[in-house]
């Protein structure tokens, strides 16, 4: 039970999976296969879509063919809520889909850059902070973007990252594209 006092649809085990997700995979959302302990030698990254998350994708790929594990990526996804009205969805609205359409080309990209990695693809319904840090119970290291917003970026950890470096049952790296002008 989070604290907001709803229970995250996370499967405990969702990391078990020895199957790798390539792009054209239909299996995103279950991808437990085996009730068998799972090793810890794999690096999970989230992935939201933005160009910092991409940049710390590439980083967690490197580091994994480093250190012989395998790469998770972690995209997480909820339906809007609001206070008061209701808001308005088109009928198609479908956010899993949206979110798998967004890894696909990634999960290639990586792939093709890094033969021989083992990469699985994890689309879960759940609140970010929570879904990685989850993640990080099957991991040997969670890798999070830093996309420094505003003034103080270079102070401030945004939510996520705060989370996860605070509740992470493994090291975390916070990765921060290196600034080209330095």
């Amino acid at each position: 039970m989070s604290p907001s006092g709803h229970s995250p649809l996370i499967p405990e085990e969702y990391a078990r999976s020895r199957v790798s997700r390539t792009a054209g995979s239909d299996v995103w959302r279950d991808t437990v296969h085996d009730t068998q302990d799972h090793p810890t030698d794999g690096v999970v990254v989230g992935f939201d879509g933005s160009e910092a998350a991409a940049a710390a994708v590439e980083w967690a790929a490197t580091q994994a063919v480093r250190t012989g594990g395998r790469l998770d990526l972690v995209t997480a996804w909820e339906f809007p809520t609001s206070w008061g009205n209701v808001i308005p969805l088109p009928d198609d609205f479908d956010p899993a889909a949206d979110a798998k359409a967004m890894l696909d080309p990634l999960v290639e990209r990586i792939e093709g850059a890094h033969p021989g990695l083992a990469v699985h693809a994890h689309v879960i319904e759940g609140n970010a902070s929570e879904v990685l840090v989850g993640a990080s119970r099957h991991a040997a290291l969670l890798v999070v973007a830093s996309r420094g917003h505003g003034t103080f970026s270079g102070m401030m950890l945004g939510s996520v990252s705060q989370h996860c470096v605070t509740h992470a049952d493994c090291p975390v790296v916070v990765y921060r594209k290196p600034d080209p002008a330095a």
